[in-house]
């Protein structure tokens, strides 16, 4: 590895001087890692610019500060290495996955390794609703940049040609970014499973009402739906009915979810006691 090889992002990202670029591109052929890192970045970002073409129209309104990668000025910038790349890319996507077995998704996407959470409302797919204290970011700059946690490339990429949209929309709510998870929304089939999720971006968004709308078409086929009546908890309490919030926490609680009906009890508690 050398000093070019840290600048592989900068480069993705179009913020190196047009000489450091220059050097990147002169480095790219003679590094297999570069290369490969490379190949890898450009096929999610042709995987999400592809989401994001195809959900535009659908897609919920998204909040500001997203962080999709402008793609297509990068493409014309670095045109001599795209092309290739691309082809290579478009080859691994429609090749690799159907040669090999799906590989176990590390723990680092569904932030399982880790020994608190910072979503307090609860998603539709089991590998991202593991039970764990609810510890909220600590507010500013500083504290975002601290609790940021890298999403690996690779895993999304197989998630995407296996169609798993349920994990790919946890990924990105999980890491913050929700721009992105709402263009994958857009393109999931409806399901119940897909409701909860758009009740999470909704959350995110303080629209408790259309939250609600959501979970109620989840709870009046599946009434004792776990991550629906939490999410519903959420929402009642963000618009300040705090006895019919209490209620869906004490739901919850009756389930005898590990760590769930725990923290359930407490916050059906805390809003009894906050209508007494």
């Amino acid at each position: 590895m050398n000093a070019h090889c840290t600048r592989l992002h900068l480069f993705m990202d179009g913020e190196l001087s047009e000489a450091d670029a220059e050097g990147f591109r002169n480095h790219l052929p003679r590094c297999a890692a570069c290369e490969g890192g490379l190949r890898d970045l450009l096929q999610l970002e042709l995987l999400a610019a592809r989401a994001l073409g195809a959900g535009a129209a659908e897609a919920p309104a998204a909040k500001p500060g997203g962080n999709v990668v402008a793609l297509g000025a990068w493409v014309r910038r670095n045109a001599r290495v795209v092309v290739p790349l691309a082809m290579a890319a478009s080859l691994c996507a429609m090749v690799v996955p159907r040669m090999m077995p799906a590989a176990e998704v590390p723990a680092i996407v569904f932030l399982q390794n880790q020994s608190t959470r910072e979503l307090e409302a609860r998603l539709s797919d089991p590998r991202a609703d593991n039970h764990r204290p609810y510890s909220p970011m600590r507010g500013g700059a500083e504290g975002a940049e601290a609790g940021k946690v890298t999403l690996p490339l690779r895993p999304l990429a197989e998630m995407e040609e296996r169609k798993d949209f349920r994990g790919i929309v946890a990924a990105y709510v999980l890491h913050g970014q929700w721009q992105q998870a709402q263009a994958v929304l857009a393109r999931e089939p409806a399901s119940l499973a897909r409701d909860i999720d758009l009740s999470v971006v909704a959350l995110q968004d303080n629209r408790y009402q259309d939250a609600l709308s959501l979970l109620d078409t989840v709870l009046r086929a599946d009434p004792r739906n776990p991550q629906a009546l939490w999410n519903r908890g959420l929402a009642l309490r963000g618009l300040g009915q705090k006895e019919s919030a209490a209620l869906a926490f004490d739901q919850v609680a009756a389930l005898g979810e590990p760590g769930w009906s725990e923290e359930a009890r407490k916050l059906a508690k805390e809003l009894h006691d906050a209508v007494r």
